[in-house]
């Protein structure tokens, strides 16, 4: 397999975002799949409710809201607490988290999107794993999972053949992009691969937010959810 950053992609083009104490701060993003920009009617919501900050979760081929995320920020890192619904009993999923050590360096300052890949020394991005498991009957996901500064024991940086920059260097300062991967049905004997990996199981890699896997050995990234720095 081609080891290729096309495959993540959230995602944001010429916006900024904002935070609120009170309410949500709404802005209509545009999702990159690979050369093609396509419109989404969704908006991305952030709002900070006590120690808590929530993000809408999005399916981006449907552009339907379809969970909350709940991050919790502390001076060490962040907790995450991704829950989402209408996934397919019996598919392993893993939750990725894309940290954008230095965003205000991102074309559009703290507006990270794929493109900022090609720059990732003055960005010192770092895509971490963070949670994943088998879906059960009811179609809901709840992916929790934490990440210290400085801890890149989670980094799958020389997957994708980028230099690491030491994990999460400043959990206020970063962008943080969570993206949820489908890794399609559980396969007997490949089970722990496919939740704790980013290739685990997978034959078939869908451009990112073009399909949802079905079949053994397909795999692709269909949702996410978006929190801008300093929230």
């Amino acid at each position: 397999m081609k080891n290729s950053l096309s495959f993540f992609l959230i995602i944001v083009l010429a916006m900024s975002f904002g935070c609120s104490l009170d309410n949500s701060k709404d802005v209509k993003p545009e999702l990159m799949v690979q050369a093609d920009v396509s419109a989404t009617n969704s908006s991305i919501s952030t709002a900070r409710n006590g120690g808590k900050i929530d993000a809408t979760i999005y399916n981006a081929l449907s552009g339907d809201e379809v969970g909350t995320a709940y991050l919790s920020k502390n001076s060490s890192g962040f907790t995450i607490n991704y829950k989402t619904t209408g996934l397919i009993q019996g598919h392993a999923y893993t939750l990725w988290v894309v940290v954008w050590n230095k965003p205000e360096n991102c074309m559009t300052p703290n507006a990270c999107f794929d493109g900022d890949f090609a720059n990732a020394g003055e960005v010192e991005v770092e895509v971490m794993y963070v949670a994943g498991h088998v879906v059960g009957n009811s179609g809901k996901g709840n992916f929790s999972g934490r990440v210290n500064e400085g801890d890149d024991s989670g980094s799958s940086n020389d997957f994708f053949g980028l230099p690491g920059f030491g994990g999460l260097q400043d959990v206020d300062a970063a962008e943080l992009h969570f993206v949820l991967r489908s890794h399609g049905p559980a396969i007997p004997g490949l089970i722990n691969e496919q939740i704790s990996s980013y290739e685990g199981g997978c034959t078939t890699f869908f451009p990112p937010f073009t399909a949802i896997p079905e079949n053994p050995g397909e795999c692709g990234d269909f949702e996410f959810a978006i929190f801008p720095p300093g929230c």
